[in-house]
């Protein structure tokens, strides 16, 4: 992956960053230095942003009840944490029952009170002064619940006069932050523990709230005043708000009157028949199982997908992902690697009124960073060699100090070694090393060079396959001192066989491989691949004393060409046999 130089330009319309349609992503960032490719975030439009307001702070731990007592398990919300929150439009409460019971009952309730009296005034069970949602009561078994699990109830609205059985309209309810909200269901007709706690420690008189509703009236208690022991958790419950449409705003504050209310149905009479002694009461909490459950999610609601532009082109569809409790929900994607050059992103939500505006535009510069410069160690400068008939096959050392790529790509080392009289031949390998070590008679070879002082130049240079560099001494000079009869292969080489390193190595398309022979022999030199296939066949005939050349065009014996690797050649007579490796690029 490259990493890049990112010039970021922001273009604006209008003179405004972002569209004010609240169904336009905004905040669009794009980072072009991702392992991986260009990495566009955006946040999810204003219209479609979900939060959950809790005091669930933990994991869920098992189950709480009351001997079957009904009661209302409540979270409240006072003024003082509310004023994030004014305008925002609450649409689901979310609950987590437990398996600690065999069969339970769950009304979901919304109260709104006056926050000057919260600590005397507390929902009206009984005349519902103060109830702005509910939902429809659910079971289990039965209505689907999902036990040990955060459920979700879309809320509707209470309006006077209208029965708790009745279908409202969906929720249409917006926070007042100058009132207190209290939100939870009322449970009855159920065994055991069916109420889900999580961990705690509680937040006392706000996540553990407990209204309990005797014939003699309501009163407010806690999980740990209820209790003996105190129970220090609190209720696992959760409210859903969104930023409503803003086209829609003005007048959504719903009014509470004193009107008379239907008289309750039959099922309705359970929650306040209850004839409780308040003293007596104790909470009992279920076998302690500390189990992690999912989040709950910012579920959107007709939020189709992002078409994320590149250059004016759609280049990827992304799917809506949401986040956790209070968290800012935030959209991202990545792109694959990109080429050099000057790209212009922006995002577009597809919801159920069609495509909307587009985000802000980003513009990067995407550059590529070279390989990092590097130095030459040896031979030094100016360094002598001095080649006889003892030495000739010694190694000849070069080597240079490492280059990194900071975009993680691969680098290539190519080695130059250049004879600088006579027709100024060169001799060039190339690798992933950063050392070389050829034999004097190699370089001999392949530069043809004759005996007496031959001086010789050698650069090496590194490419990411973009951008080449040199070392930072460019260019070092050897000396290469030829007994005068290390150019009479008659004389070198009366009592030698010998296999040389091909070169150019790694090569691409045409290497060379040289051998020599103390005498006349029957040659048989092959490729093979690693796993000792024959490939080719170059040589199967005798052959004279002295030095022998051959060239392998990277084909089988079927004159195709083979994949790009690593190779074995070996040659075998009747008195010698040698196996060397090269390496082919493609």
């Amino acid at each position: 992956m490259k990493n890049f130089t990112i010039y970021l330009i922001i273009l604006l319309t209008g003179n405004l960053l972002f569209s004010q349609d609240g169904n336009t992503p905004t905040n669009l960032q794009v980072d072009a230095a991702s392992v991986g490719g260009v990495t566009l975030s955006w946040d999810t439009p204003e219209n479609y942003r979900r939060e959950w307001i809790t005091h669930t702070n933990s994991d869920f731990l098992g189950g709480i009840g009351a001997g079957g007592v009904g009661h209302f398990v409540c979270q409240k919300f006072p003024d003082t944490l509310l004023s994030d929150y004014h305008g925002m439009l609450v649409k689901e409460l979310a609950f987590v029952p437990s398996s600690d019971a065999n069969y339970a009952s769950f009304q979901p309730f919304v109260f709104e009170t006056d926050a000057q009296a919260i600590e005397y005034e507390i929902p009206d069970m009984a005349g519902r002064s103060n109830l702005v949602l509910s939902a429809p009561a659910m079971s289990f078994p039965g209505n689907d619940l999902t036990i040990d699990a955060w459920n979700s109830v879309d809320l509707k609205n209470h309006v006077p006069g209208a029965s708790l059985l009745d279908d409202i309209e969906p929720s249409t309810y917006l926070i007042d932050s100058t009132k207190s909200i209290w939100f939870g269901y009322w449970i009855y007709d159920y065994d055991f523990y069916p109420s889900g706690a999580d961990m705690g420690p509680a937040e006392e008189g706000l996540g553990n709230v407990i209204i309990w509703c005797p014939e003699t009236g309501c009163f407010e208690s806690t999980l740990n005043l209820s209790s003996d022991p105190p129970l220090d958790f609190d209720w696992m419950l959760a409210l859903s708000i969104i930023n409503p449409d803003s086209s829609d705003t003005t007048s959504r504050f719903m009014t509470l009157s004193n009107d008379t209310y239907l008289p309750m149905q039959e099922d309705e009479s359970l929650y306040l028949s209850q004839n409780i002694n308040q003293t007596a009461f104790k909470m009992e909490l279920g076998r302690t199982r500390e189990i992690t459950i999912e989040p709950l999610e910012n579920v959107g609601r007709d939020i189709s997908n992002y078409f994320v532009f590149e250059n004016g082109l759609a280049v990827d569809v992304v799917q809506p992902s949401y986040t956790d409790f209070n968290t800012t929900i935030r959209e991202q994607t990545i792109l694959g690697e990109r080429e050099p050059g000057f790209y212009e992103y922006f995002v577009r939500a597809q919801t159920a009124n069609g495509l909307s505006d587009s985000s802000n535009i980003v513009s990067v510069n995407i550059q590529n960073n070279p390989p990092a410069v590097f130095s030459l160690i040896a031979p030094e400068d100016g360094a002598m060699v001095s080649v006889t008939q003892t030495n000739i096959d010694n190694p000849i050392s070069f080597i240079w100090t490492n280059s990194v790529d900071t975009d993680g790509q691969s680098l290539y080392f190519t080695l130059d070694i250049c004879k600088q009289s006579g027709d100024m031949a060169c001799y060039d390998t190339t690798m992933t090393d950063r050392i070389y070590q050829p034999s004097a008679q190699d370089i001999m070879d392949s530069l043809d060079l004759s005996s007496g002082t031959n001086l010789l130049s050698w650069s090496v240079f590194v490419t990411d396959g973009l951008d080449t560099v040199s070392s930072s001494d460019s260019t070092r000079y050897l000396t290469l001192v030829i007994d005068q009869l290390g150019n009479d292969l008659s004389v070198l080489q009366p009592n030698r066989f010998s296999l040389n390193q091909n070169y150019p190595n790694p090569f691409n398309p045409v290497t060379t491989i040289t051998f020599e022979l103390a005498k006349s022999e029957f040659v048989r030199l092959n490729v093979y691949d690693v796993n000792g296939n024959l490939v080719k066949n170059l040589i199967n005939n005798e052959n004279a004393l002295g030095q022998h050349n051959v060239n392998w065009d990277g084909t089988n014996n079927e004159n195709k060409s083979v994949a790009g690797g690593l190779y074995l050649y070996r040659i075998d007579t009747e008195s010698f046999s040698s196996t060397k490796k090269m390496l082919l690029l493609k």
